[in-house]
């Protein structure tokens, strides 16, 4: 398929000089899941793109150098499908920078699907994927978390699967019982286990093993319980020996942990992050996932969450090293609708970027900001969370970021690290990501 591209003129860059690269994109082929966009430089350039969902486009490309009146092409990776991107084609030749902008809409949802886990991430037909998932949803609902930026669908709720397949007719991925694994449909990337099955079995003998997505191209997934956590008391009976065997039959593993509708405590949302680690360490290089707490559940009366809460504990779980967000329950008010709406616009602007490889960082005691950092093609995303409702600053320390200005995602805001420290004060449950800009990106 040949993108529609928006605009497409070359504009100077920071020197306004006749020497300035002139940029003109050709086109672009689109499919579900990546582009491959191609432009012409009428001098020899470094070129890279930059592209995103909305006005404010933080993921690039990787460089590549261009001699003149040559066609170039690069990829764009990690996109949804039915979703629209806009994208800039930049060319450096020394400081000479010359740019075109041009956007494009990816087609909808291939009715066949094949998923795997590579990589520290799930796959699909290629692909790396973010999911954003409901669980057991009945269909009267499809619309609105369609609406709301829901790609992934775990579980048939009200209906067989083979009645969700029909209803969702490929607009979103399935991830269906293992029970049902014979059923076929359009959308399918995967087999569910047995919802929290630490504790529902006594040992890891409890759920199937199946063979794997590299044969399958079904990905298995398993929820647990939050009592692997060392935080968390452990399961009665259950020795936490017992989770490397679960998760050693299953290829993508998340967890559900609820600090304010069953721990009923305003004063634990750090544990999301710190359960997201362990994880992360537990399972070893796989693919992980958490459920964050988006409605009432009629436990913890007078605490339901708020939008600036499901923001909070959605960036505290990526930032720990989530790979997908699950939103439970499947019912929102309509501002937790709205932020919904919002968190799976950013992470599907982001997510080649949030599915990169994770880096390190500090930050300074006593504040209690958490901290993720991913790295992808040359830039550099710090990931901060407030974990609590007072404002606090926080100085965070980044191995190998230098003195660099990082751009607040969404905010248009700079802010300078200096020897890879950067300081900042934040509002209660208030989460930035910043990004630092490969070289010659501008």
């Amino acid at each position: 398929m040949v993108a529609a591209v928006l605009g497409g003129a070359s504009t100077a860059g920071a020197d306004r000089s006749a020497t300035a690269p002139r940029v003109t994109i050709d086109g672009a082929s689109v499919g579900p899941f990546s582009a491959l966009v191609r432009f012409t430089v009428d001098r020899a350039a470094r070129v890279v793109v930059e592209y995103g969902t909305g006005a404010d486009t933080q993921v690039w490309t990787k460089a590549v150098s261009v001699r003149p009146g040559t066609r170039g092409t690069l990829r764009l990776t990690a996109l949804e499908p039915a979703t629209t991107y806009r994208f800039r084609v930049l060319a450096a030749a020394g400081k000479a920078r010359g740019s075109a902008q041009g956007g494009l809409t990816t087609p909808a949802m291939p009715t066949s699907v094949r998923g795997r886990t590579i990589r520290d991430a799930l796959v699909v037909n290629g692909q790396r994927f973010f999911p954003r998932m409901v669980w057991h949803q009945c269909p009267y609902a499809y619309p609105a978390s369609l609406a709301a930026g829901i790609n992934a669908f775990m579980g048939a709720g009200c209906v067989s699967p083979q009645a969700q397949l029909r209803r969702l007719a490929g607009r979103a991925l399935s991830i269906i019982d293992i029970a049902k694994r014979n059923v076929t449909g359009p959308g399918i990337v995967g087999w569910h286990h047995l919802d929290e099955a630490d504790e529902h079995v006594g040992s890891p003998e409890g759920i199937p093993r199946v063979p794997s997505s590299r044969e399958t191209g079904r990905v298995t997934f398993l929820t647990l319980t939050n009592h692997f956590y060392s935080g968390s008391s452990p399961l009665p009976g259950v020795d936490r020996e017992m989770y490397t065997g679960l998760i050693d039959r299953t290829e993508m593993v998340g967890f559900d942990l609820y600090p304010l509708q069953i721990w009923c405590r305003k004063d634990r949302f750090h544990d999301l992050y710190e359960a997201q680690r362990e994880l992360v360490a537990l399972a070893a290089g796989k693919p992980t996932f958490q459920w964050v707490e988006a409605g009432p559940m009629n436990q913890c009366f007078g605490l339901d969450p708020s939008p600036a809460l499901v923001r909070a504990e959605t960036w505290l779980a990526i930032a720990g090293g989530a790979r997908g967000i699950g939103f439970f329950p499947d019912q929102w008010r309509p501002d937790v609708r709205a932020e919904v709406r919002r968190l799976s616009t950013e992470i599907a602007s982001l997510s080649a970027a949030l599915l990169a490889p994770a880096g390190v960082a500090t930050v300074a005691a006593p504040s209690p900001i958490r901290v993720g950092v991913r790295r992808w093609n040359g830039a550099t995303y710090v990931i901060a969370v407030n974990p609590t409702f007072a404002r606090v600053g926080a100085t965070i320390t980044v191995p190998g970021l230098g003195t660099r200005g990082l751009r607040v995602y969404g905010t248009g805001r700079w802010i300078t690290a200096r020897n890879g420290i950067l300081s900042d004060r934040f509002r209660g449950l208030e989460a930035r990501i910043y990004v630092a800009p490969p070289a010659g990106a501008f």
